[in-house]
C-alpha cells in the first residue's frame, strides 16, 4: 500500500508517519520508485504499537524508540530473559541526585527485604525494579511515617502477583514465539497498567462508601 492508504488505514496523519520515518521509530517501505514506497502488514502493527504506547501508556519518543529499539535487536535464539528488556526501556533510567543518596539506600534496603519476603525471583535489572526504588522514597519523603517497616507494602505484592498469576499462565513459553509474546509484554504493560490504576480507583470509592462509617452516615 502506498503511504496515503497506510495513513487511512492506521488513522496516523501522513505527516506524523514521516515523522516516524524520520525518528526511526517506523521501518522504511519497500522502494517502487524514487520518492514512492510500499508499506505493509509489519507497518501497520508497528503504527498500531506506537499509538498505544504514546497516546495511551504517555510514554516519551525517546522512550518509545529504545522500547522499539529493544524489541529489533531481539533474535531468534536469544534468552527468553532478553523478552523483559523491552518492557524495562519502557521506565527511564534511575538517577540519584547527589544531595539524596541516603534516601534512595534506604529505599534499596526496603525493597530488597520486600523482595526477599515475596520470595519473587527478581533482580536489580529486573523491569519494575528501578520504578519500585522512586515511589519508595517518594513514600518516605512526602507521607513520612506512613510505611515504618517494608512488610507493611506486601499486600501489594501479593495483590499484582495475583495478577501476574491470571496474565500469565502456567504452561506459558516464551521461546515458543518470541516475537508475539515481545508484542504482547510490551502491549500488556502500556494497557494494563492504566486499567489497574484506574480499577484502584474505583475500589477506593467503593470501599469508602460501604465502610461501617459511611453506612451508618447514610441512614
Amino acid at each position: 500500500m502506498r503511504m496515503a492508504e497506510l495513513s487511512r488505514q492506521s488513522g496516523v496523519p501522513t505527516a506524523t508517519i514521516k515523522y516516524y520515518l524520520r525518528e526511526g521509530l517506523l521501518p522504511g517501505g519497500e522502494t517502487t520508485a524514487p520518492n514512492q514506497a510500499q508499506y505493509g502488514r509489519e507497518h501497520l502493527d508497528r503504527l498500531s504499537l506506537i499509538r498505544a504506547l504514546r497516546e495511551t501508556a504517555g510514554l516519551s519518543i525517546s522512550t518509545i524508540g529504545r522500547v522499539l529499539t529493544a524489541m529489533d535487536d531481539y533474535r531468534p535464539g536469544d534468552s527468553p530473559e532478553h523478552l523483559t528488556i523491552a518492557v524495562a526501556e519502557m521506565s527511564e533510567p534511575l538517577t540519584i541526585p547527589d544531595d539524596e543518596t541516603d534516601d534512595y539506600a534506604r529505599a534499596r534496603e526496603d525493597l530488597q527485604q520486600l523482595i526477599h519476603e515475596l520470595g519473587w525471583h527478581v533482580d536489580t535489572t529486573s523491569p519494575g525494579y528501578d520504578d519500585a526504588i522512586r515511589s519508595i522514597v517518594a513514600l518516605h519523603r512526602y507521607l513520612p511515617g506512613l510505611v515504618t517497616d517494608p512488610g507493611q507494602l506486601r499486600p501489594y505484592g501479593e495483590a499484582v502477583r495475583t495478577l501476574a498469576n491470571t496474565e500469565i499462565p502456567a504452561d506459558y513459553d516464551p521461546a515458543a514465539d518470541p516475537a508475539a509474546t515481545l508484542r504482547f509484554s510490551v502491549l500488556g504493560t502500556a494497557l494494563f497498567e492504566p486499567l489497574i490504576l484506574a480499577l484502584r480507583k474505583l475500589a477506593h470509592v467503593d470501599r469508602i462508601r460501604t465502610t461501617p462509617a459511611a453506612t451508618w452516615a447514610k441512614r
